[in-house]
């Protein structure tokens, strides 16, 4: 497949994740209408045949290569991230290893169906980073005790948690950000003068169908802004870990 396949599916998925997270919506506003995304991040649950195994699969036949591995003990992550020739956007891929939780969540964690294989065709393709069937609400709750990493996996499946504006001063673009109105992480992650400085906003809410009928409104995702040095390639671990609690409620 060609660069321009592997554009159509960011273009895609771009779409579909900006219909419903204003602040990102916002951000190009601010931007004149056109920006240059940094990185597009997916969460998955690891398991036999599922996980960054299979959500990478897609992504290297498009041309991306696996270019770094991160491990996040205490919240019980493993990610990866591939980059593209081409200079496309990088592609974050983490995985909750559920073998590390209790009984009980590994038992909520089961009810998600297993992930078909990815489609070749890049439409398809698109269309299967999508929600899983709706999940009960009580479930919901019982998971986000022990990881709410978990609880948004039964909320939104293989949808896109985040994309990733690239910036040139992340200190005046998070201003920017609230002068518009748009609620913020209070702090930035990574110091002045730090190959990689990164904030975000709040998640935006989305409601969730349940198994037992109504609606929960869930944390689904954020818009980071980044600031990355121009020899610098990878991610920066503990940063990472803090972005992964934006989704918390």
């Amino acid at each position: 497949m060609t660069t321009a396949h592997a554009t159509r599916l960011l273009d895609l998925l771009w779409e579909r994740y900006a219909a419903e997270v204003p602040h990102a919506r916002t951000f190009v506003t601010l931007s004149g209408g056109r920006f240059r995304n940094d990185h597009v991040a997916l969460r998955s649950l690891a398991r036999p045949g599922g996980g960054i195994a299979l959500f990478s699969r897609p992504f290297e036949r498009l041309g991306w290569r696996p270019a770094g591995a991160y491990r996040f003990p205490d919240a019980h992550l493993s990610a990866i991230y591939l980059s593209h020739p081409a200079g496309l956007p990088r592609v974050f891929i983490s995985e909750l290893l559920s073998e590390e939780l209790s009984p009980r969540a590994r038992e909520l964690l089961a009810t998600l169906p297993e992930d078909p294989a990815p489609p070749e065709d890049v439409d398809a393709l698109a269309a299967w980073f999508s929600a899983p069937p709706p999940p009960s609400g009580a479930a919901l709750l019982e998971l986000e005790k022990e990881s709410q990493y978990g609880a948004w996996l039964l909320a939104f499946g293989r949808k896109v948690n985040h994309f990733t504006g690239a910036v040139d001063d992340v200190e005046a673009w998070q201003r920017r950000m609230r002068e518009a109105g748009v609620p913020m992480k209070s702090d930035i992650e990574g110091a002045p003068g730090t190959a990689l400085r990164q904030t975000a906003t709040h998640a935006a809410p989305l409601p969730v169908a349940l198994a037992e009928g109504g609606t929960r409104e869930w944390p689904y995702a954020y818009f980071e802004i980044a600031q990355r040095a121009p020899d610098f390639d990878g991610f920066l671990g503990p940063q990472a870990h803090a972005l992964f609690d934006m989704t918390k409620r």
